[in-house]
């Protein structure tokens, strides 16, 4: 049995899952402001309904952002600091890939672009396109609000994430396909999985934050 932990803060969503091999357990709740005060009591207890323990685990995923530069350094200093101390390996997934991933298994989107606000004036921008079940092409950037154009998209296209609504208007002229979906652990755990079998992981040092763009363009929440 795998026993794997999954973890995705860099939202206003605190999201954690856990398997033990054979059942999955979650946690997504709404929290604001409190991931830093709630992530370890979640993970806690998500070890208690699965029955395992932390000595247990076999992997450590984290969704490494973009998105709030606390909300990221927590999830990725809590996997890192978990893996180190069980000697474990990890995996990181970005929360714009997450969202991609969450469009295809759900509405079977070939074509995604997953928006975050960046703020500052900027977004982050995920383009991914699907072929099967796997991502045949992604492109990770930061633009300026201003200068984001969705004129190479087309009506095919989905629009997800919670940073949709700050270019709602270009975007819905393209597109009826807009969620404002955040990122979610159950996605997290699901491609953990996956790479935990192709073996696809990484060291405790490599589960750190994607940055982007500057760090000061970051929402410290």
């Amino acid at each position: 049995m795998t026993n794997i932990l999954a973890i995705e803060t860099s939202s206003d969503a605190c999201s954690v899952a856990v398997s033990n091999g054979k059942t999955d357990y979650y946690f997504h709740e709404i929290i604001p402001k409190q991931h830093t005060e709630r992530l370890l009591e979640v993970i806690d207890n998500l070890f208690k309904t699965s029955s395992i323990k932390t000595e247990d685990l076999n992997l450590v995923a984290v969704g490494n952002g973009p998105g709030s530069f606390t909300g990221i350094r927590l999830a990725c200093s809590t996997a890192q600091g978990i893996a180190l101390s069980q000697n474990i390996k990890g995996v990181c997934i970005s929360s714009l890939e997450l969202l991609a991933y969450k469009m295809f298994k759900n509405h079977s989107a070939k074509r995604v672009v997953s928006i975050v606000d960046a703020h500052m004036g900027k977004i982050y921008l995920g383009e991914f396109s699907f072929i099967g079940s796997e991502i045949d092409n992604k492109n990770l950037s930061a633009v300026q609000i201003e200068s984001f154009n969705p004129v190479k998209y087309d009506e095919s296209t989905y629009f997800v994430g919670p940073g949709c609504e700050l270019v709602e208007q270009s975007i819905s002229s393209v597109s009826k396909h807009i969620y404002s979906d955040l990122p979610s652990a159950e996605e997290l755990l699901e491609l953990a999985k996956e790479k935990y079998e192709k073996k696809e992981i990484v060291i405790p040092e490599q589960l750190l934050p994607l940055y982007l763009s500057e760090e000061s363009n970051w929402t410290k929440s």
